[in-house]
């Protein structure tokens, strides 16, 4: 089934993201309750949804769109096998990736009968939707979950992952995890036979026709980080007050509703944004992709 809207120009046209209400109804209050005002305006009553402009549009936002995202991913994350955190990994992360991917997770949902498909949300409902119970969620997730990951042989790719990690796994903030990778990297990387500077210079100069080796320079590793960083610097000192601030808290760890409160933001969807902004403008400054175009990087 798929709803069409009436558009002020009197066309009728596909409901986007309509097929995620049934959803929405599913996310637990908790959640619901970090995602600002303009999410939570969303009526209860899926009758009342549909005769709310202001509400569908809404639905048919970027924002709507990114807390579907969101919320799949922090709800079967748990259910998954991980001990860590999913915030330590990037989105390059098959792991990361499948969390996000809400429909396999939807699709099962719906299929077990938990939640509603659209045609029987709107056929039989025309009252407000309470909330599912976090212990209600549990139990469903608990089922759900690792039937999902075997219907799609997701465990096979989490385990080939683990095995061959590399540095695009990995979220840009530190963490525990990280910190193991980087050290185990090296350390297989560095296994060789211990020899002496002089014997290597012998042996070197042995093999190459007589031509000694000399000891690399270090300074030019510390030009390209004194340079790196004096990129940085400038571009920060081509911000407002406010982006530099927003882009200081976010580097400290504080999230989009934390950082909108403290800048006082209606809600955090205007923090993402300027987020995005400050990220293209940084990457049209130093001539590198980083992924903002393509919203990868919030």
């Amino acid at each position: 089934m798929l709803l069409q809207r009436l558009r002020s120009d009197s066309s009728l046209t596909p409901f986007r993201h309509s097929e995620y209400i049934p959803f929405y109804y599913f996310i637990p209050k908790s959640i619901l309750q970090r995602c600002g005002a303009e999410l939570n305006s969303i009526p209860r009553n899926p009758q009342k949804l549909l005769h709310d402009p202001a509400a569908c549009d809404i639905v048919e936002s970027d924002l709507f769109m990114l807390l579907i995202y969101d919320a799949t991913a922090y709800m079967v994350w748990p259910y998954m096998g991980f001990e860590e955190y999913m915030e330590i990994y990037s989105g390059y992360d098959p792991a990361w990736k499948l969390a996000h991917n809400p429909e396999y997770w939807i699709n099962e949902l719906t299929i077990e009968g938990i939640i509603p498909d659209l045609e029987k949300l709107y056929d039989g409902y025309d009252e407000d939707m309470g909330y599912v119970s976090e212990g209600e969620i549990d139990i469903y997730l608990r089922y759900i979950v690792p039937k999902v990951m075997e219907k799609y042989n997701m465990n096979a790719a989490i385990q080939v992952a683990k095995e061959f990690r590399c540095f695009e796994d990995f979220d840009f903030r530190d963490s525990r995890q990280k910190t193991d990778f980087y050290r185990k990297w090296y350390h297989t990387r560095t296994k060789h036979p211990t020899i002496s500077l002089e014997g290597f210079q012998e042996d070197y100069a042995e093999s190459h026709n007589g031509q000694e080796w000399d000891m690399p320079d270090s300074s030019q590793d510390i030009e390209t980080d004194v340079t790196a960083q004096v990129l940085v610097d400038e571009f920060k000192s081509m911000l407002n007050e406010k982006d530099m601030a927003i882009l200081q808290m976010r580097m400290e760890g504080n999230t989009l509703e934390e950082i909108a409160e403290k800048l006082g933001y209606k809600n955090h969807s205007g923090v993402l944004k300027r987020i995005r902004k400050i990220g293209l403008a940084y990457e049209k400054f130093t001539g590198e992709d980083y992924g903002f175009e393509n919203k990868k990087i919030i």
